[in-house]
């Protein structure tokens, strides 16, 4: 049961990673007349609404998730607890290219896959899904950030809010995510995969230079298919 459930909650964490693949856009105002920032830092606060906070096997599940972006670039990191292990993901929006990187003690391993595969694994709408706008705001990391609520048909249950801000410039930030409806950046929301509920909100952003080099792989890695993702996250 461990296994299977560390199994799931390291997928999840890869799916709300790329709810952020996105570019970068500059030049335009916030909705309060401020410049938009184009380069920078999104720290986000990862919860799991259905365990306890001292649940034993929650102490292994990442907390926190650091999105950098730059140009056309931009490089996804997810912490845990568990020191042989680390996962980061990067994308380049303009070639529409991302990979998934991950590091056991010394070794990486990562998965290539282009827009197609993206869209076909992460961005379709599951059946029932409907985003719903409404006039709500509320203010999230300092950012003005809009409500919509999304339902499921025959399963309320499911039903979940998220906001998103159009004052960070991310150009076209959930293309390939179920998302793809809402144009902002999202600042909260709510991520389901094999019954794993993860809420992510952000907490801190941050305008930022950061290096060309940041954002470009330097680590030699053995190149993997979608199976042999599954298999490493499997071992656990």
């Amino acid at each position: 049961m461990r296994k299977n459930l560390l199994q799931s909650l390291l997928l999840t964490s890869w799916t709300a990673a790329l709810l952020l693949f996105a570019g970068c856009d500059s030049g335009p105002k916030t909705e309060s007349g401020a410049d938009v920032i184009s380069e920078g830092k999104i720290v986000y606060k990862l919860t799991y609404p259905q365990f306890e906070d001292d649940n034993i096997f929650t102490s292994m599940f990442p907390r926190e998730m650091a999105f950098k972006f730059k140009d056309d670039n931009t490089v996804n990191e997810l912490k845990t607890s568990m020191a042989v292990f680390s996962t980061s993901l990067f994308a380049n929006n303009k070639e529409k290219k991302v990979t998934h990187l991950v590091r056991i003690a010394n070794k990486y391993s990562g998965l290539e896959m282009d827009s197609v595969e993206i869209m076909e694994e992460y961005g379709k709408k599951p059946v029932g899904m409907k985003i719903t706008p409404t006039d709500s705001t509320k203010q999230i990391a300092g950012y003005k950030c809009h409500h919509a609520f999304v339902t499921f048909e025959g399963d309320s249950t499911k039903n979940f809010s998220i906001f998103y801000t159009n004052d960070i410039g991310i150009k076209d930030p959930n293309w390939c995510t179920p998302f793809n409806e809402i144009s902002g950046v999202l600042m909260e929301a709510q991520v389901n995969k094999f019954n794993i509920d993860m809420h992510m909100i952000a907490t801190l952003v941050v305008a930022e230079e950061y290096p060309a080099e940041d954002f470009i792989i330097t680590k030699e890695y053995k190149p993997i298919t979608v199976q042999e993702m599954a298999d490493i996250f499997q071992s656990f």
